[in-house]
């Protein structure tokens, strides 16, 4: 698809906005918020111009959310570990899709309620889908409320446009992340200045810089549900080790009042194996849910690995100061600063390390304007049905 002709859609308005945030089911609001991503995104190209924009990032990172939100990513690694033909698990996925249409992660409905009663080693998958699902909503409700105005600013007559920017601008907070918009100001500012500049290069660098301060500003409120998702197995198996010693040894917490020595040792040796037996089970599937980024065009990124791609011919050399600014400051000293995979994903630094590679590399790449549903799901999400098919 040429991304200076994107794919022509509804342009999302901030109700729209309000009313995909207010929706109950994570996993229909997930499938929302990602089609309200690839909307806006095309939608921002016709007024941008040709280049990728934070929303069109944004579509895929939320599309590859919903893998987790559904619980869908646990069923590929159950695979992997079989080592058998995927048709195997066919029945299975369709199970699982007729759950999630009963409210199978919905504590309001009397699946979900069940379900949370039940306490399995596979908690740690619902407790990274729950930290994962607020935070999609929790960016998607600051930032594309913004994208929304920003696109009804645009929408206005030429000659009154300057003073409608200026009055969209004047809502930020002042200040720098977590509770501050300065970074989202200004992104806005470039994305509106890159519009009379003549140079090619230097507005494609000026768009891919608003890219980078919004993903920056975007990955600092995040922080709190990343280190939850990442944090869901370990707080899992303690309490299932917990569990599991009051299972087998009854009255537990009296007896640690009255044993000495050996014994006591023995008993707080057995729970230790337990949760790391049970830390282990669920740690690399949580892990790898979270570790890489399908992309079209480019196909799955394992984000622990050395991104192979470079920046895109329009933003290597970089000629715009401001960029080169932003690039030194998450860029690590010495050979590291080559090294883009990530070694924690909790670390914020790494992770802006390894998405400032990601915008620079596919900054170009019109396959990131591909619809991320079929007309058919489309439909289904928007009458707020999940699909039938395979997400």
């Amino acid at each position: 698809m040429d991304v200076q002709t994107p794919l022509q859609g509804p342009i999302p308005t901030p109700d729209d906005v309000s009313r995909i945030c207010a929706t109950a089911d994570p996993v229909l609001r997930n499938l929302q918020i990602t089609q309200c991503y690839g909307d806006i995104a095309r939608a921002l190209a016709r007024e941008v111009g040709p280049g990728a924009n934070w929303c069109t990032f944004g579509t895929w990172a939320s599309r590859q959310a919903g893998a987790t939100i559904r619980g869908e990513d646990l069923l590929d690694r159950l695979s992997r570990r079989l080592e058998r033909r995927t048709e195997w698990l066919h029945p299975l996925r369709s199970l699982w899709r007729t759950l999630l249409r009963r409210g199978l992660l919905r504590p309001d409905t009397r699946l979900g309620r069940i379900v949370l009663r039940l306490h399995t080693p596979f908690d740690a998958a619902e407790r990274t889908a729950a930290a994962v699902a607020r935070g999609n909503r929790k960016v998607f409700e600051e930032i594309l409320l913004h994208f929304a105005r920003y696109l009804q600013v645009c929408a206005g007559p030429e000659e009154t446009r300057d003073r409608r920017v200026e009055q969209f601008a004047s809502v930020f907070r002042p200040g720098g992340p977590p509770d501050g918009q300065e970074l989202l100001r200004h992104a806005f500012g470039l994305y509106y200045a890159q519009r009379r500049e003549p140079d090619p290069r230097r507005r494609a660098q000026m768009i891919a810089l608003a890219n980078l301060e919004i993903g920056l500003h975007e990955q600092t409120r995040l922080q709190p549900e990343i280190a939850a998702a990442l944090d869901a197995p370990f707080e899992t198996a303690h309490d299932l080790s917990g569990r599991a010693l009051l299972l087998l040894v009854p009255g537990a917490p009296l007896w640690r009042l009255m044993l000495r020595g050996p014994l006591l040792h023995a008993v707080e040796w057995f729970a230790d194996q337990v949760r790391l037996r049970l830390a282990g089970l669920t740690r690399e599937a949580v892990t790898e849910s979270l570790m890489v980024l399908t992309l079209p065009g480019a196909g799955t990124l394992a984000l622990g690995r050395d991104l192979p791609q470079s920046a895109c011919a329009l933003l290597d050399p970089c000629t715009l100061p401001e960029l080169t600014a932003f690039l030194e400051r998450v860029e690590p000293p010495g050979p590291d600063g080559d090294a883009s995979g990530v070694r924690d994903w909790a670390d914020l630094s790494q992770r802006m390390h390894y998405i400032t590679h990601v915008f620079r590399a596919f900054h170009d790449s019109p396959a990131l304007f591909t619809p991320p549903f079929t007309d058919d799901q489309v439909r289904a999400i928007r009458a707020g049905r999940l699909p039938d098919s395979r997400l």
